[in-house]
């Protein structure tokens, strides 16, 4: 049996759901056994527990899917150009317009600018077009049997159920995205359960097709995340020959005065009174840099990919402006999950430590390219890019 697995009899009845490496399936009825168990000693009522488990089922794609999450396996330009072309700021538009009253409204009560909720809305799910048809239940339980991120996952899951107890959504299951997400602007089930809100005021929190409800609980979430009022997500700056690129890294932040004394040029007037801001190269140390502030953070919490945050940023600000001026510069394609893989244990084979390997380029991973790059008199922008990618694995 290629599932491994622990069993922890409660009861003689009651299994734990501890599954460590799962890549078949193989295991999976007893897995979602258990979980019924503990959902159901959870006090979670039955009938959401029946609705929800009945019809789950292992889902061995959105395995596949998880290990090419494009927002960290596709390089920023072409992230950028896929999302946001002229097509795309003119639907959004449209959708100001047709929505001004409820938006205006949303904004007046949570000062988040319209324009900010539109590009969630349009990068989430393209205007409400598409939302997602996998079914919710299988692709949490999946992903939660598989292991990379269980405890989490199955969270989530349980939170499913707590949702469609608390909306009475026995009819029809949940449908969204391979990730977990539904509705409009894509929620976790933990997201719905803390943050949505009945704007409609008809008794449910209705984020599918009460448009009150899903602006309000975006909102809502982005305010309690630590919105600031007035002020920007992110600039396009340009920074000074012999600039220090160990600098440039989102968790160093500077008063923006201070950036400006170090030559960085581009930052308006009203900006430098601006108490902290870090400066990031989503390209590396020859492609664009901006400038982000604590709304750039907020927008990190709802998606930790720092081309997703840049794209709502940059969107936001084409739906503001009378005409498209956004161009992406080319650059090489970003590694795959299976390259950047062998990146972090290359690094970690050579003394520089970038954690367990994973597939996925976090802090850590950067901290430990700046530090490989130091002793090659490289630029030391921490990018793991295809050039770094090809020095690691070919020396040596």
């Amino acid at each position: 049996m290629r599932a491994i697995f622990k069993v922890l009899l409660v009861a003689g009845l009651i299994f734990s759901s501890v599954i460590t490496v799962a890549d078949d399936g193989e295991g999976f009825p007893l897995w979602v056994a258990a979980l019924r168990q503990e959902a159901l000693a959870l006090h979670i009522a039955p009938q959401a527990v029946d609705v929800t488990l009945n019809q789950v089922t292992y889902l061995p794609k959105v395995i596949e899917l998880d290990r090419k999450q494009p927002e960290f396996v596709t390089s920023f330009s072409a992230y950028v150009n896929r999302r946001i072309n002229q097509r795309v700021v003119n639907k959004g538009k449209q959708m100001l317009n047709d929505y001004q009253g409820v938006l205006y409204v949303v904004e007046e009560l949570y000062q988040v600018p319209r324009e900010v909720l539109v590009a969630f809305w349009g990068l989430e799910t393209n205007f409400g077009s598409f939302m997602g048809d996998i079914p919710l239940a299988s692709a949490l339980a999946t992903l939660s049997y598989e292991g990379r991120r269980a405890e989490f996952f199955k969270r989530e899951l349980l939170n499913l159920m707590r949702v469609v107890e608390r909306e009475h959504r026995y009819d029809s299951p949940v449908t969204g995205s391979w990730a977990g997400a539904t509705g409009h602007m894509q929620f976790m089930p933990s997201t719905l359960l803390k943050y949505g809100v009945d704007a409609d005021a008809d008794g449910k929190i209705d984020i599918w097709s009460s448009y009150p409800d899903i602006f309000s609980s975006a909102a809502n979430y982005l305010s309690q995340a630590g919105w600031q009022a007035g002020k920007p997500i992110s600039l396009l700056v340009a920074l000074p020959p012999g600039f220090d690129y160990s600098q440039a890294q989102l968790q160093l932040n500077k008063p923006v005065s201070e950036w400006v004394k170090l030559g960085v040029v581009g930052v308006p007037e009203n900006a430098l009174s601006f108490p902290q801001a870090a400066i990031i190269l989503p390209q590396g140390f020859d492609g664009p840099a901006y400038m982000v502030f604590p709304n750039f953070d907020v927008i990190m919490q709802w998606n930790r990919s720092v081309n997703y945050a840049l794209s709502v940023s940059l969107l936001s600000q084409q739906l503001r402006q009378d005409m498209y001026t956004l161009a992406m510069p080319p650059e090489p394609p970003a590694l795959s999950y299976q390259q950047m893989w062998t990146l972090q244990e290359a690094l970690n084979a050579k003394g520089f430590d970038s954690g367990t390997p994973d597939g996925f380029p976090g802090g850590k991973t950067q901290a430990a390219i700046r530090r490989y790059q130091a002793t090659q008199k490289l630029p030391l922008d921490g990018y793991p890019g295809i050039e770094i990618y090809n020095r690691l694995t070919s020396e040596p």
